[in-house]
């Protein structure tokens, strides 16, 4: 209903502004620091993630790659393709290997007694090295074990490369000897300066733990060398022993130090981070807080991996200060302010509201079969033209869907839509020649059952099997094209495209004869034949132009409907000729049930059925 009276949109903020600005603007300017603190830190925090998810996503293509040029050659090996024993051959493998483009530092083949034969792919320069006794304890297990999937080691500082590897091996095995071992190296040293590189001038130190306490990447990892790796194992031979990493405790971070006495932070967003794998936490540190934002790589191959970074919170002590200012001195101001926006926020978002609810009625709901609900009037000029010409959108919406459900019990689903999204009143689609499937079904013994039946028990149960039937076919990609009396013709495969279409329709014949076996229809219990065929047909309208009427034309059809005849002769349920058997997915699940002279035919056509207890 129209009212009497309406307001601007405009005009009422202006007034509703007028009245609490005086009170209100200054106070709201240092309220917004609050909140411009907050989104500062939410900013960072968003930042910091999309980070972690870069990196994170980074280390997954890695070993992904990895993990895949390891089973090739594995599988190489294995088939014969590629002979370690073989030089050249072997070489020529490695060489196309690095043409593909690979991020490892080197890669090869360990031999006996420790030895690595492998090349730097960047310019495939030889590489031989005595490994450490480490790096051998996979081979030789692998020789014991037989052939295993590839496996990645613990990252670790290599004095050979004088950087932190991960190293990942795979052993070979042809005719179920074991012939060597590939192995990849992969330099973790740079996700240091990754994690660094375009973050110059910002605040926060990224970072990845692995083991809970070990330092993968960490801007101090640059650092790291050989005499601070000798210090910390003691002055052990770094020649020969793997060097571990640096901890927590060793990489001279204070924050990483005490990462353990950190808290969790609470707050309206904390629940969407945790489900996202993403932890914020706060630490108190010599008078200074730190903002820790972590992430768990979960499927790691090497786990459990952390990566984070953490902010110095002092970059919003300013904004902190003037904040509690402002809040002393306009406290009171402050409570007036929330009483007023709060009373017209609730006046102002009601039309909103039921707008909203109007819309959420039609989310999970079928159109066409419910109340279109209509939003009142508003004294607002431009909620109350939405609201109106949201009730004449839903009413348009209504009736088309509700004409598209009527249209569509008469004519296939699919067509119907077809049909309105022409564009055109004609009715008319242009005729389509394809490739389809056609199941024929009859009732066996109809005319006998209506001279013995009263007519309404007959359209009672004509309506309940047709209702099972149209179920079946439909829900496997089918179009009830016809019925025919008792006869239904349904097709596979016309105007909307279905991979396997003899399948879906020889799958609906034996759905329906498991129905009709085991259930009755308005209490009477009934026998279906069901004829199936495969070839090119034509579908299309036809009729007069009032009235039209799809349906299919071809030879195809014609035999669908000989074959379901033929079941009277050869004593089955369902019969399905040679164009369709050689269609299915599995052929074999039918069986020969003779040969027959189809009418019209100058040639024997074999016929197929379903084993008896397929149907049942």
């Amino acid at each position: 209903m129209r009212s009497k009276r309406r307001y601007s949109v405009l005009s009422v903020l202006l007034a509703g502004f007028i009245s609490t600005s005086v009170f209100g603007v200054g106070l709201s300017l240092y309220v917004g620091l609050g909140t411009a603190i907050e989104n500062t830190r939410n900013l960072w925090v968003m930042l910091a993630d999309i980070d972690l998810t870069s990196v994170q996503r980074t280390m997954n293509e890695r070993m992904n790659e990895v993990d895949e040029r390891s089973d090739w050659v594995a599988q190489q090996v294995a088939e014969g393709s590629l002979d370690p024993s073989f030089q050249y051959g072997w070489t020529n493998a490695m060489r196309a290997l690095a043409a593909a483009g690979m991020d490892v530092m080197a890669y090869g083949l360990i031999t006996g007694e420790r030895q690595f034969i492998g090349f730097n792919p960047e310019d495939m320069s030889d590489i031989r090295r005595t490994l450490p006794a480490d790096d051998m304890l996979f081979s030789e297990l692998a020789q014991i074990r037989g052939p295993i999937t590839n496996r990645t080691g613990f990252p670790r500082w290599d004095p050979y490369f004088n950087r932190t590897v991960l190293t990942n091996w795979v052993p070979l095995f042809y005719d179920g000897h074991y012939v060597g071992t590939f192995i990849q190296y992969l330099s973790l040293s740079n996700l240091s300066d990754s994690l660094l590189r375009g973050r110059e001038n910002l605040p926060g130190t990224p970072f990845i733990l692995i083991a809970g306490n070990r330092v993968m990447a960490h801007p101090r990892l640059r650092d790291w060398g050989e005499n601070t790796a000798n210090a910390l194992i003691n002055g052990a031979d770094i020649a020969r022993s793997p060097i571990p990493l640096p901890t927590i405790h060793d990489i001279g971070d204070p924050v990483l130090a005490n990462l353990g006495k950190s808290q969790n932070i609470k707050n309206d967003q904390n629940d969407t981070r945790q489900s996202g794998g993403l932890k914020l936490s706060g630490l108190d540190l010599d008078d200074k807080y730190h903002l820790i934002v972590t992430r768990q790589v979960l499927n790691a191959p090497i786990s459990p991996v952390v990566i984070g970074m953490h902010f110095d919170e002092r970059l919003f002590d300013d904004e902190w200060n003037r904040l509690v200012l402002a809040s002393i001195l306009g406290g009171g101001v402050l409570v007036l302010a929330i009483l007023v926006a709060i009373f017209m926020s609730k006046q102002f978002t009601k039309p909103i509201r039921r707008f909203a609810a109007a819309a959420r009625a039609f989310e999970d709901e079928d159109i066409a079969s419910v109340d279109v609900p209509q939003l009142v009037g508003s004294r607002i000029r431009e909620y109350d033209d939405a609201a109106r010409s949201f009730n004449n959108m839903m009413m348009a919406v209504h009736d088309r869907e509700r004409i598209t459900s009527l249209f569509g019990k008469f004519v296939p689903q699919s067509i119907a839509k077809k049909l309105l999204a022409s564009g055109n009143d004609s009715g008319v689609l242009p005729p389509q020649q394809s490739e389809a499937t056609v199941l024929f079904i009859d009732i066996a013994g109809f005319t006998t059952m209506c001279e013995a039946l009263d007519p309404n028990q007959i359209i009672a149960m004509l309506n309940d099997y047709f209702d099972c039937a149209t179920q079946i076919i439909e829900s496997h990609g089918g179009i009830i094209t016809q019925f025919q009396g008792d006869a239904i013709l349904a097709v596979y495969n016309v105007f909307d495209d279905l991979d396997h279409h003899a399948d879906a329709a020889l799958d609906s014949a034996i759905a329906l004869q498991q129905q009709v076996t085991t259930r009755t229809f308005e209490g009477l219990k009934i026998k279906v034949r069901c004829g199936v065929n495969t070839g090119s047909m034509v579908a299309g309208n036809v009729g007069a132009k009032a009235r039209l009427s799809f349906t299919v034309h071809g030879d195809a059809v014609n035999t669908a409907s000989r074959l379901e005849q033929e079941n009277k002769v050869l004593h089955t349920d369902i019969l399905i000729s040679e164009t369709t058997r050689v269609l299915l997915v599995e052929p074999d699940r039918v069986i020969k049930a003779g040969e027959v002279l189809l009418r019209g035919r100058h040639s024997m056509t074999g016929l197929y059925t379903v084993p008896s207890d397929k149907t049942k």
